[in-house]
């Protein structure tokens, strides 16, 4: 009787309590379970970038168990707190199982050693190489934003300052320009088969091959035009 009441009581305070059985207490060989995590941690890698994504405790199902074969694995996203919410299907997609597995994702990050300048040009000897978790705090808000440490950094400079301990974000940085705003250029006008030449200056920072605005030194007239190599820029008219 007075268990009877305790659980009553548990029950309108918390409200109902689900207890998930654990991969060795369900009734699924060991081969299949392996198949299934190998399958998860697949797709959980692709999710998040190709993430080292590593797994702990057990797998909370709140939809059936695991199905008798591994098919289709969809992720749902996560909740901040470093839990992966999921979908699997059987291979003939009669069986549906949804759950949740407490995960790690980890990736490269560079971490700025001291005080980055904005216009500064970025350097290797600029930042340490730690491993980032991108499935709770800080690691989780820049998500997707993380300036991958395996890509170069070679002619990349700082757009904002980036403060010692702070790991490289995509949007802190840019390729450095071919021509930057200010400077004086070469400016090649073609009309049909007649080419003047004149000078202007950059209106904007220019990069080779891309269209650049310009403003001519003579008429203060603007223009747009292709920028080429030795600050040269190429307009049509």
């Amino acid at each position: 009787m007075r268990k009877s009441i305790f659980y009553l009581w548990v029950g309108l305070c918390f409200g109902p309590i689900l207890v998930q059985p654990s991969f060795a207490e369900t009734a699924v060989s060991e081969g299949l379970v392996d198949s299934f995590v190998s399958a998860l941690r697949k797709e959980t890698q692709k999710y998040f970038g190709g993430a080292d994504v590593i797994f702990s405790g057990s797998v909370r199902w709140v939809q059936a168990g695991l199905p008798d074969s591994i098919g289709n694995i969809s992720i749902y996203g996560d909740d901040g707190r470093g839990n992966l919410h999921f979908v699997v299907e059987s291979v003939k997609k009669d069986q549906t199982a949804e759950g949740w597995v407490q995960f790690t994702a980890w990736v490269s990050a560079r971490i700025a050693m001291k005080r980055i300048h904005p216009g500064q040009i970025l350097t290797s000897d600029l930042f340490d190489t730690q491993k980032i978790n991108i499935s709770t705090g800080i690691g989780r808000e820049f998500r997707g934003i993380i300036f991958p440490a395996k890509n170069e950094i070679k002619g990349l400079e700082a757009i904002q300052s980036i403060l010692e301990g702070q790991f490289l974000v995509s949007s802190a940085v840019q390729r450095s320009p071919d021509v930057r705003r200010g400077d004086l250029i070469q400016v090649r006008l073609i009309s049909g088969d007649v080419i003047l030449s004149t000078s202007g200056i950059a209106e904007e920072p220019g990069y080779i091959s891309k269209k650049m605005r310009i403003m001519t030194t003579k008429g203060k007239r603007e223009l747009l035009g292709l920028l080429k190599a030795g600050s040269l820029v190429e307009v049509k008219i």
